[in-house]
């Protein structure tokens, strides 16, 4: 379901659910300019998921806690109808895990970035706001952050693909943490959207679809800009390191 969301989405870029009449658009941004993270920024919990790979052998696995309801996230996907792509903040659609979803802020980033072996398309960063979420779904988020959530609330989503564009086998963990311009960081470890279990062995030309959901409990009108760090890029074979982590800075301002 999420790589149909991600192929809706890169072929209706531009398109929108229904509206409230918000005329607000979103902030166009200069290429990304990608640079070593600094340590600080690089979250102990983000990096790794939260199964070791040589535990996994290509059978399901008796699943954990994260696991079980990352599970069940991923199923109500498959029985929700695909909701309207939002594009322009004020558009309103279906939350996939139940309940009423409206846009606050996007960045529109359509961004390709080179990090060594691997090319990373960034999507977009969207601010969305998500209300009256059913019961067992607000239970499994919950889990999956690590802090209950009420029947409503915010989250940033964050859309991207990872290529291998070398014949190298190559290990990356993806994104380690993303950091507000207003609140605490928060860990890769928290995301709501993660699969029950995400394979992070590169071999040879590949593209894997990633979607990161994070609550966000600040004023969303004070939301300027995050940081996103990603974990250091290696060898899988010898995990010798060929990229260090990485941090991409993006403002998500919203122009009147």
């Amino acid at each position: 379901m999420f790589v149909f969301h991600l192929l809706l989405a890169l072929a209706l870029l531009g398109g929108s659910g229904s509206s409230n009449d918000v005329t607000s658009t979103p902030l166009e941004i200069t290429p990304l300019q990608p640079h070593p993270a600094d340590s600080e920024l690089v979250l102990e919990s983000g990096l790794q998921p939260f199964r070791a790979e040589l535990t996994y052998k290509g059978l399901k696995p008796d699943y954990n806690p994260f696991e079980q309801a990352a599970s069940d996230l991923q199923d109500k996907l498959f029985e929700s109808e695909p909701s309207p792509l939002l594009a322009e903040p004020g558009d309103t659609g279906t939350f996939d895990y139940g309940g009423q979803l409206q846009l606050l802020k996007a960045v529109p980033l359509k961004q390709s970035i080179e990090f060594g072996p691997l090319t990373i398309h960034i999507m977009d960063v969207q601010l969305l706001e998500a209300r009256e979420i059913p019961e067992e779904s607000r239970k499994n988020i919950s889990i999956l952050n690590q802090e209950d959530i009420g029947p409503d609330m915010t989250y940033i989503k964050i859309v991207y693909s990872v290529e291998n564009t070398t014949d190298q086998n190559i290990g990356f963990y993806g994104l380690n943490s993303i950091h507000p311009n207003t609140g605490k960081p928060i860990s890769a470890d928290r995301n709501f959207m993660r699969k029950p279990y995400v394979y992070h062995q590169y071999d040879g030309v590949v593209m894997d679809n990633m979607g990161y959901g994070f609550v966000y409990t600040e004023d969303p009108d004070k939301l300027e800009s995050i940081e996103l760090v990603f974990n250091r890029i290696y060898d899988y074979d010898t995990g010798e390191t060929i990229v260090e982590p990485t941090s991409l800075n993006i403002p998500i301002t919203v122009q009147q």
